[in-house]
């Protein structure tokens, strides 16, 4: 029987989510950068996909070595958001209406820590351990299960790493 990545736990202690968190926000606001090289344009369909090389090149890995059958995916493309930023952080931050925003891909997920609800009543630092399982409606894509971190910061982004 095969193990899936679920069963990998990542040894952090709850104080290391947030240095990571902001490690990653550092690599997703350059991963922003419109002019990067980090990016190929997609010929067919439009959107961006990842350059390894040029990636592994800038960022170095943070967490160590992947486990047997890591799998290492990244697209960006660029849409408008019919909410205000406020109201989207907070359903990026809720299980459910993540789940719901995105019906059909998210075939499950759960909060399985609060790590920060954030400062000063905003979502600021709000920071959380998740656990999802990722599914497109496609029989060559496999179902993904994954535990990440999400983090929001001032700027109201919200984001993943994990």
């Amino acid at each position: 029987m095969s193990r899936s990545l679920m069963d990998y736990d990542i040894p952090i202690q709850r104080n290391e989510y947030l240095v990571q968190a902001s490690r990653a926000m550092e690599v997703l606001l350059k991963l922003g950068n419109v002019n990067a090289p980090l990016w190929n344009r997609n010929i067919e369909g439009g959107g961006e996909t990842l350059n390894f090389v040029e990636y592994e090149r800038d960022f170095p890995p943070f967490l160590g070595t992947k486990p047997p059958g890591f799998v290492s995916e990244a697209t960006r493309a660029r849409s408008v958001v019919p909410m205000t930023s406020l109201t989207l952080v907070e359903a990026l931050l809720n299980a459910d209406q993540w789940r719901e925003m995105f019906i059909g891909m998210i075939g499950s997920c759960t909060t399985m820590e609060v790590i920060s609800n954030g400062t000063g009543g905003s979502r600021n630092g709000a920071l959380q351990l998740m656990k999802a399982e990722i599914q497109l409606i496609s029989p060559l894509v496999p179902v993904r299960g994954l535990k990440f971190i999400r983090f929001a910061n001032s700027k109201h982004r919200a984001m993943d790493c994990g």
